[in-house]
């Protein structure tokens, strides 16, 4: 047996983590955009930032793992873990992620009235 095929297993599990860790970017990434009010510019700057990240996250673990060897299966397994995780848990965190932001925005009013009907105590 070659010394390299004993670490697909290890490899496998690894790509999964990966591409689960991937999707997590993007979810954070949109999290962002949307704080942004999906304006164009802070967008497509996002995308290419997470893009990189994750191509930083599959070059680094297939230099130290894979020895460099650039094979077909972690890619797919990393792009199946991605898929899992952006149609599944993604979906989750994002309606987190939106009901955290209206807490926040309630709040935000909440506070905001507060000093208003100060300010027009103090005033009369």
């Amino acid at each position: 047996m070659l010394y390299q095929t004993l670490n697909h297993p290890k490899l496998l599990i690894v790509f999964l983590i990966l591409g689960l860790v991937g999707g997590l970017v993007f979810d954070v990434g949109n999290f962002i955009k949307f704080l942004f009010a999906n304006k164009r510019v802070p967008s497509i700057i996002l995308d290419i930032i997470q893009t990189f990240i994750c191509l930083a996250l599959i070059f680094v673990t297939n230099v130290k793992l894979n020895y460099g060897i650039i094979r077909l299966f972690p890619f797919v397994i990393f792009m199946t873990a991605f898929s899992i995780e952006r149609y599944t848990i993604g979906k989750l965190i994002a309606k987190i992620y939106l009901s955290c932001y209206n807490l926040i925005m309630k709040l935000n009013k909440r506070i905001w009235r507060r000093k208003k009907n100060a300010k027009a105590n103090k005033n009369d």
